[in-house]
């Protein structure tokens, strides 16, 4: 009978003290492209992460673009934002912009723009031996609660 209870205890216990994911996330497969600048082409990865909420109108999503210059990563910028829609519209809740900096690189001019169902993140990267380089990125929701 000890046994028994002891069982059951124990089992209750570790049911109790699982930890149930509050947004589960879906990470869309990394894209690459390359811009040509003045002084040499920038390698620029994006990877998007949507984040399912348990409230049926609304998502997240980070879109991160990593920025590669001769080879070796020169910052990563991330637009993070949270998506509204109903099946008509979508609109975004909030937005906001977060950045790394790497090899004397400095991160200047960051605007963080909302229209409709878009959020966008415009800044730029400068480095004097090297100049300046424009970043530029939206995601948008669509009234299905597609991310893209």
């Amino acid at each position: 009978m000890k046994k028994v209870f002891s069982t059951i205890l124990i089992s209750s216990l570790l049911i109790c003290a699982m930890v149930f994911p509050t947004n589960a996330a879906q990470q869309i497969h990394p894209k690459i492209d390359t811009i040509y600048t003045e002084f040499g082409p920038v390698e620029i990865k994006s990877t998007l992460v949507v984040y399912d909420s348990f409230r049926s109108n609304k998502k997240s999503a980070d879109l991160t673009r990593e920025v590669r210059y001769n080879g070796k990563t020169i910052a990563e910028v991330t637009l993070s934002a949270t998506f509204g829609y109903d099946g008509k519209t979508a609109w975004v809740i909030s937005a906001s912009g977060s950045h790394t900096t790497y090899d004397g690189w400095s991160y200047n001019s960051e605007k963080i723009s909302k229209s409709g169902g878009t959020a966008t993140l415009t800044a730029s990267l400068f480095k004097l031996s090297a100049g300046t380089i424009p970043i530029s990125f939206s995601m948008t929701c669509s009234p299905t609660g597609q991310i893209s």
